[in-house]
């Protein structure tokens, strides 16, 4: 409502308006170019560590069943690391080091990919556990295709749907993010959280209307992962044609036993 009215001082607001949706894509501090450049650093961390995950994965389905307990210890230590905390610890570890681990973005990649790892292992793990990884794999061998090959253009491909739901919802986490972007990016790298902060010093009805904008991306992120984990409903049409013939079939069987007798 108060990105829409320019008056929300009463009950009743006044002044409706788009001016305040339109100024986010006109001028020279635009939303577009912000909201592409967060989609693309939340989308990085997330395909990176999808295709870590799976390597490491396959190791331990294969190779190092026994080591399984301690990746999964291991994935649910960032739940304890604030983003505060987090960031400081990576800027006094890094950035006075030069070279290729000072440069800010590398730094917040490897930060995301640290937050969005306990979503990401447990999406990928409940994925595989659907699946009969190990024999799959041998009946692949024995018809002569490697393991490696066989995990890939089998397994996967068969667990794709939970990994889309899994990039999905890391994305979305990654996508309304302000502490870590602020302290490692900052003004290299503006994304909408950034942008939020800025604009909500100009103005307040500005700031709303990012803030919806924000919103209904989530949404449609939400959307989508529960799109792709819903369950297909049978239709009715197809259930009553079946049980129609099924019956036919048992009258059918029915009347061949009466004229065998």
């Amino acid at each position: 409502m108060n990105s829409l009215f320019r008056d929300f001082t009463s009950i009743i607001p006044r002044g409706f308006t788009f001016s305040f949706y339109a100024q986010l894509f006109t001028g020279d501090n635009q939303l577009l170019p912000v909201l592409l450049r967060t989609i693309i650093i939340a989308l990085v961390p997330t395909i990176l560590l999808l295709v870590l995950l799976l390597l490491a994965m396959y190791a331990i389905q294969v190779y190092f069943p026994k080591l399984d307990k301690y990746l999964d210890i291991l994935s649910k230590i960032p739940y304890g690391i604030q983003g505060v905390i987090l960031a400081v610890s990576i800027l006094s570890l890094y950035t006075s080091s030069g070279g290729l681990l000072s440069n800010r973005i590398l730094l917040l990649v490897c930060a995301y990919s640290i937050v969005i790892l306990p979503f990401m292992y447990q999406g990928i793990k409940n994925a595989l556990l659907t699946i009969e990884v190990l024999p799959i794999l041998e009946a692949a061998e024995i018809l002569g295709a490697n393991k490696v090959y066989a995990y890939f253009t089998i397994v996967v491909p068969s667990m794709m749907k939970g990994l889309f739901a899994t990039m999905l919802l890391s994305t979305g986490i990654l996508f309304g993010d302000f502490v870590l972007v602020n302290i490692l990016a900052g003004s290299y790298y503006k994304t909408m959280g950034v942008y939020l902060n800025e604009i909500r010093a100009t103005s307040g009805h500005a700031a709303s209307a990012v803030s919806v904008i924000m919103f209904l991306v989530m949404l449609v992120l939400s959307l989508g992962v529960n799109q792709l984990n819903k369950e297909p409903k049978p239709r009715r049409k197809k259930q009553i044609k079946a049980v129609k013939t099924k019956q036919l079939v048992e009258k059918e069987r029915v009347g061949n036993e009466l004229h065998r007798v």
